[in-house]
This record gives structure tokens, C-alpha cells and sequence, in this order.
């Protein structure tokens, strides 16, 4: 029997392990909360509500990309209206995740678990305890589960440590080094960072806070653990400042954009969640968020970005962090905005999707996020492993007043590898090296094609929960968008839809740009990307073959688009012997010409379609 790693050796070792989890969490209180009685009888209309807006809002959540739902008040004893959310949230690719509390008093992990899921398939759990949950304990009853073949997709633990990050991940370690060498591959189990949280709130929230520590106070980056093994967040329904004091812990963030900028494109973290307060704001129907403008169109650009271009990142450099070796110039520093209000970074883009996608050159990611009420400017030098001078960055989420970065090395302040950051106050920005397309997190996918009398737009949508309607719309050479056409959505709710729309209102030369408008019953709107196109200009060819027979011809003409033309072959005098209309397709045309009857002599061919498509061929027949 082979000997067991040190624990030591084994916390030093998890660390080589890279996050790149692509799921996302979306969590919050629906028809009650943790803090409710667990035993509460849920008034039926209301349950019915939620229920029914949950379903509504399973395949939106799943096309931006979140794989997981925190249910807190999910029991064995649940009402049975539950079980049809539970379908249509796992038919959604969407796995509910259940609040468990373990310990002396009450039903071990492993024994609700096993009832939650023969109930309702749930195969996730969020655990909690007054007290310190103990690792062991918790490796002992994930082995048994991993042996009966019930080990769950997903483990985390609420642990009351919020200022304690390497106790935090000491604790995972813990649970992994004891788990069933078998058991380990197929599970990653996960703490809270409730102290990357903490420092989080404070940049959001308090002006004198070096946002620095940031880099110094996550889970990840204090303890021997990866993101493999972390949950991040920014809100959550358990800050409700409960403890009725105000500027501390438990006090939720009022305005979280920026915390989500930093978990959502930092993959090195942890699983990243959503509250769904944040999301939908003033539509969560959550009476403290009855003022508050939705983070949706945001946090689904980050999403997205983070899928696209961030997904796979192996490593991150804090190119600001305390003791830095990468120089750098604020601009902005007489104005506030300096070292201690942004938090600048950059992730390898090797092995992102782009990066594995580009033949030319690496696809790097620099994020900047701006806590300071002014205007972010400072020349940052940044990680030359894979950048060259020269090199350029794009913004890919159009949020920065740097859409384009340059890397040059900046003699007046001796910044090797340098660029230029711009970042609006309160803001951030994200630049991907090389060319890259801007995020747009839409359901609608659009595309136009040219054609030589008409441009056909066709778009598809995900799915049509909530639409009524769809406006095609259009700007002409750069001016205001006007509506074309409208039409009637067609689909079945959850269902995706194709349309297509014929244009035939333009001229040639124009530059056109098209967008879909949505329209949806509350009221609400959604666009599509943008996409350009002009009418393509009128092209033939002409090619003289010879056919079959003496003074057979062929006359092979391609075409884009459908004309008549005129056939006419002219004598050395200059009178038509020959004349015949042919109408040309779209595509290859083959024109037969019989010249044998003719006398010997020289000849003009001469093939038109139109004023400015003529061809003429000279021929000697002898």
C-alpha cells in the first residue's frame, strides 16, 4: 500500500491546479429566504407566482450562461408545484442547488441529500452551520455518497471565517486530502470568499480603501488552493445589514457593477454568482431592490466576454499589486484617480477559446477597473511573455475611452511594453490583443447578405419567452435608425425562431447598418448586433468558347445578378448580320452562336447588358 501525501506537501501541490470553470451561479431569495423558518408553509399564490416566473426565466438565464440557481428554501417537504420548476430548470441545462444545514442538531449532508434527491434530482448543496463545519466530516460523508453513486455535481461550504482567507482554503484542502483518491477527479469541493467579498464592498463603498488589497484578500490568493475549490460574489440575501450596523460585513453593496467586473473576468477566483436582485433589479420583485436599475445587460456582456475570451486563462498577473515589478505613470493621479483606486490585471489568453483560435497573434486580456469618481488615465506597463511592441489591444466591451491600446515602450517615463489606459470614472474597461469583436450578449443572432437589387436579413433567437414582436430597423450612410418593418413573433416560448426580411429600398453606394428590435409584454426592449452591408455592385464576365462544329461559338457569361442582354455581330461595314435578346441568369450563362453560314470576312461580336456592361470581340473568319 503506496503512502499518503503530507498534508503540507498536498496544500502546496492543489495550487498548480488553474480555475477555468465556465459555469456561473445565479442566487437570491424567491418565495422565502435562509433567514425564513425552513418549516414556514408557503402561501400557495405566492409559491405559484414564483414558480411560474422562474420558468419564464429558465431559458434567458440559460443562454447567458448560468448553470446553477441557489434555491434556499428548497426542502424534502417542498409542495409538489415545485417539482415542475425543478424539470423545467434542469431542461434548461440549469441545476439547482439546495441550502443544507449540518451539524450536531440536525440531519447529516449525506441523509438530506439523499431525500432531496430522490425528490427532485437535486444534485448540488450549499452547506451551513452555526458552528465550524468539520472537513473531515464533510470528506467522509461526500466519500460514502461517491461509493453509493450519488456523489453530487457540486459542494459548497458557508464557513464563518470572513476575515480569514488561508482558514478558508486550509479547510477545502482539508476535505479534498481525505477524500477517496477515486472521489477526487469527480468533485471540487468549494468555500465561500466571503473575505474577497468584504474587501470588495469596501472599494465599492469607502474612498480612502487601497483597492489593492484586493489582490491580497481572495481565498485564491492568500491560501494554497485554486479557484477549483472557491465560490465568489458580491451580494447575497444573507448582507442585509442584520446586525444593524452600518459599514461592515453584512451590509449589502448598493452599487456592485464593479465587484462583478472583478470575479466575472478574473477566472483564477472561483465559480462566480449572480444575486439575482442585481440582475433584475427593480423586476426581482425584492422590495429593496424596488428603485434599482437591472445589472442584466452588463453582467451578460461580462459573461459573455468571459466565455469568449477569458474561459481557459491559465494564469493572471496584478500588474499594480503592492511591490510590483511592472512600472507605470497616473496620469490621473492629481485628480485621485491613482494606484489606489483601480485594479489593473492581465490574464494569459493562450488557451482561451480566441487564443486557441488565432493563428497570429496571442489573445492576452488587460482588465481595468476604475473605483474613483474621475477619469482613469495612466501608461501601465504590462506582461511581455506573449506581446511584442507593436501589438494591439481592442475593447471588447466598449465601456473604456480606449477602444484601441497600443504597446510601445514609453522613453519620457521609462515604461517598457506600455499602453495607454482610459477608463471612466466608476467604470472599467477589458481589451483583448489583436483584433477581436465586441460582446454582445443579445438572444438575437443577425446576419445580412448583399445582393446586387436587395439585402436579405435573417436572424435567429434563442428563444421567445415574453416577445410580441420584432422591428426591423436602419441607418442610411451613418444617420438615426428608422423603422422598416414590424412583424409578429412566431415561436413557442422556449422555443427558438428564425425570420427573414427582404430590403429592397436601397440604392447602390449606400452604407447601410441593420439592428432587430424586440419587444417583449412588460414593455421592454432588446436589440440585436449591429450588422453592415451595401448593395454588391453589378458584375459580368465574359468568356468567347469554341462549341461545336465549323464557326461554332460559345459564349459563356457569369452574372450576380438577373438582366437582358443583346447578341449582335457586325460586318467590316459595319452592318448587323446577327442579333438575338438572351436573358441572363444569376450565375453561368451559355450563349450558342452559329457563325458557319457566314462569308469570309471580318467580324465584330459584341455581347451588352445595359449602358455600362458592354463586351466586343473581334473575329477573322477565312
Amino acid at each position: 500500500m503506496g503512502r499518503q501525501i503530507p498534508l503540507a506537501l498536498f496544500l502546496t501541490l492543489l495550487l498548480c491546479c488553474p480555475a477555468m470553470s465556465q459555469d456561473f451561479v445565479l442566487q437570491g431569495c424567491y418565495w422565502s429566504c435562509p433567514e425564513d423558518d425552513p418549516n414556514m408553509e408557503v402561501d400557495s399564490a405566492t409559491l405559484q407566482f414564483w414558480v411560474s416566473r422562474m420558468n419564464d426565466q429558465a431559458p434567458e438565464l440559460s443562454h447567458a450562461g448560468f448553470s446553477y440557481l441557489w434555491l434556499p428554501s428548497l426542502r424534502k417537504n417542498s409542495p409538489e408545484a415545485v417539482r415542475s420548476l425543478m424539470e423545467g430548470l434542469q431542461q434548461n441545462g440549469i441545476y439547482p442547488i439546495a441550502d443544507l444545514e449540518v451539524g450536531n442538531d440536525s440531519f447529516s449532508f449525506r441523509q438530506q441529500a439523499d431525500n432531496l434527491l430522490k425528490r427532485f434530482n437535486v444534485q448540488a448543496y450549499s452547506l451551513h452551520r452555526r458552528q465550524e463545519i468539520d472537513p473531515v466530516t464533510t470528506a467522509r460523508e461526500i466519500n460514502e455518497m461517491f461509493v453509493n453513486g450519488t456523489l453530487p455535481r457540486l459542494v459548497v461550504a458557508a464557513l464563518p471565517f470572513p476575515a480569514e482567507p488561508a482558514r478558508l482554503g486550509k479547510w477545502a484542502a482539508e476535505v479534498i486530502f481525505y477524500l477517496n483518491p477515486a472521489a477526487r477527479p469527480e468533485i471540487d469541493p468549494r468555500v465561500y470568499d466571503y473575505p474577497l467579498r468584504e474587501a470588495l464592498r469596501q472599494a465599492c463603498t469607502d474612498t480612502t480603501y487601497d483597492v489593492r488589497r484586493i489582490f491580497q484578500q481572495s481565498v485564491r490568493d492568500a491560501s494554497s488552493i485554486s479557484g477549483f475549490n472557491i465560490m465568489t460574489m458580491a451580494n447575497h440575501p444573507v448582507f442585509k445589514n442584520q446586525n444593524n450596523r452600518k459599514g461592515d460585513w453584512d451590509d449589502p453593496i448598493s452599487d456592485p457593477l464593479l465587484a462583478y467586473a472583478y470575479i466575472l473576468t478574473n477566472n483564477q477566483l472561483g465559480l462566480p454568482t449572480v444575486y439575482y436582485g442585481d440582475y433584475y433589479g427593480q423586476q426581482s420583485e425584492l422590495p429593496e431592490y424596488l428603485d434599482k436599475k437591472p445589472l442584466k445587460e452588463e453582467i451578460n456582456r461580462l459573461i459573455k466576454a468571459h466565455k469568449e475570451y477569458v474561459y481557459g486563462s491559465t494564469a493572471v498577473e496584478y500588474l499594480n499589486r503592492f511591490n510590483t515589478d511592472k512600472s507605470s505613470f497616473y496620469l490621473s493621479a492629481r485628480n485621485g484617480a491613482d494606484s489606489t483606486r483601480a485594479l489593473i490585471f492581465q490574464m494569459d489568453g493562450t488557451n482561451t477559446p480566441a487564443g486557441k483560435a488565432s493563428t497570429g497573434s496571442g489573445k492576452d486580456v488587460l482588465v481595468a477597473i476604475n473605483f474613483s469618481f474621475d477619469t482613469l488615465e495612466v501608461i501601465q506597463e504590462v506582461n511581455s511573455s506573449n506581446i511584442r511592441i507593436g501589438d494591439h489591444f481592442t475593447d471588447v466591451l466598449g465601456t473604456s475611452l480606449s477602444p484601441r491600446l497600443a504597446v510601445f515602450n514609453d522613453t519620457a517615463h521609462t515604461i517598457p511594453y506600455a499602453v495607454l489606459l482610459k477608463v471612466p470614472p466608476r467604470s472599467f474597461g477589458a481589451w483583448v490583443q489583436g483584433r477581436a469583436e465586441k460582446v454582445n450578449a443579445s438572444r438575437i443572432s443577425l446576419s445580412a447578405s448583399s445582393l446586387t437589387d436587395y439585402i436579405e436579413l435573417a436572424w435567429e433567437v434563442a428563444y421567445e419567452t415574453q416577445a410580441i414582436g420584432y422591428e426591423v430597423e436602419r441607418s442610411v450612410n451613418g444617420n438615426a435608425f428608422k423603422s422598416l418593418a414590424s412583424m409578429a413573433s412566431i415561436g413557442q416560448g422556449e422555443e427558438s425562431a428564425s425570420y427573414v426580411f427582404i430590403d429592397k429600398d436601397v440604392f447602390p453606394n449606400e452604407k447601410l447598418q441593420y439592428r432587430i428590435k424586440m419587444l417583449d409584454k412588460e414593455g421592454g426592449v432588446e436589440y440585436s448586433p449591429l450588422v453592415q452591408s451595401r448593395l454588391l455592385d453589378r458584375e459580368l464576365s465574359f468568356e468567347l468558347m469554341e462549341g461545336k462544329g465549323d464557326w461554332a461559338k460559345v459564349i459563356r457569361v457569369k452574372s450576380n445578378y438577373e438582366a437582358r442582354g443583346e447578341v449582335e455581330v457586325f460586318d467590316a461595314k459595319g452592318s448587323r448580320v446577327f442579333h438575338r435578346t438572351e436573358n441572363i441568369r444569376k450565375g453561368d450563362n451559355i450563349t450558342p452562336l452559329d457563325l458557319s453560314r457566314l462569308p469570309d470576312g471580318v467580324y465584330f461580336l459584341n455581347f451588352s447588358a445595359g449602358k455600362d456592361k458592354n463586351w466586343s470581340k473581334r473575329l477573322v473568319k477565312r
